[in-house]
């Protein structure tokens, strides 16, 4: 029997999230269960889109996913601390009641955000789908356990080869295990097969930051900026991209530029992981400085 969500699945997980979306959109399920999957697909688009008011909509949504999803956003883009705990303890709860993998997901991402890795990949058991086995991938990888990641990877092989979220869990392993020329292939060919629009091939957002990632890899740090430059200027707010032109400016002694986009990186993500960190590493030497002063 034909998935109905094969090609939704497939745009989705290569990044090609307004196409995602309007598929999700466009498509017609034929059971609940498809309708639900269908229907937080759409939610998950919309947070990659930043569409806060759909996703204000969604707060009361019969989808679990998509209620799951009006619950990530709050987390992730409230300024207020109380704000995101309080999102943080109705996401754990919805997924405690209602046990659906879009949500489940959502919920290791946010553990994960947290340093929470254990609890990130608890929630990844109870749902065997090729989802999740890709999300544990990625979950290894945060954690520095590249052996751990390309067992999960193996486990995933075979009937599974074609799909987009195979391909970019075997593309983030290569990155991780010093094999950047497989990867930059491998992003590669998936722009070609998913393109954003009909009748181009470079590839979405997340494609060409993971073509960029593996140029810095091999030393090809100019070919490197020419990506990040193509997709910044589709995505100037996009967090994950603007980590990778801080890395590439450190790394090409720009420092000019690189307080360009660090600055905006502070303003569209405050709380991403990399902020965070740097921001650490700035309070120690403050402190350093006063002690020595002392």
């Amino acid at each position: 029997m034909e998935d109905e969500l094969t090609e939704v699945r497939d745009n989705f997980y290569v990044g090609n999230f307004q196409k995602a979306l309007n598929m999700c959109e466009q498509t017609v399920c034929s059971n609940d269960i498809t309708q639900f999957e269908c229907d937080a697909t759409l939610a998950r688009c919309c947070l990659s889109l930043m569409a806060t008011d759909r996703l204000k909509t969604m707060t009361s949504s019969e989808s679990p996913g998509q209620r799951a999803a009006a619950f990530y956003h709050v987390i992730t883009r409230s300024p207020k601390e109380e704000q995101r705990a309080k999102g943080k303890e109705k996401l754990k709860e919805h997924i405690a009641e209602k046990q659906d993998m879009s949500s489940s997901i959502l919920g290791a991402n946010i553990n994960v955000m947290d340093g929470n890795y254990q609890d990130a990949l608890n929630l990844t058991v109870a749902h065997p789908t090729l989802e999740m086995q890709a999300l544990r991938v990625f979950i290894y990888l945060t954690c520095h356990q590249v052996q751990m990641a390309e067992k999960q990877l193996a486990e995933m092989g075979g009937s599974n080869d074609d799909s987009a979220v195979y391909q970019m869990a075997q593309a983030a392993v290569h990155l991780a295990s010093g094999n950047p020329e497989e990867a930059y292939l491998t992003y590669c060919d998936l722009s070609s097969k998913f393109p954003q629009q009909d009748g181009e091939d470079s590839g979405s957002i997340m494609l060409q930051t993971g073509k960029a990632v593996a140029n810095m890899q091999r030393g090809m740090w100019q070919e490197a900026l020419e990506d990040l430059t193509r997709a910044n200027a589709l995505a100037p707010n996009d967090p994950e991209l603007l980590v990778n032109l801080c890395c590439c400016m450190t790394h090409t002694g720009k420092n000019d530029e690189f307080q360009q986009y660090y600055t905006k990186l502070e303003q569209v993500a405050p709380n991403h992981p990399y902020v965070k960190k740097t921001q650490g590493i700035k309070d120690i030497f403050t402190r350093f400085k006063a002690n020595l002063k002392a």
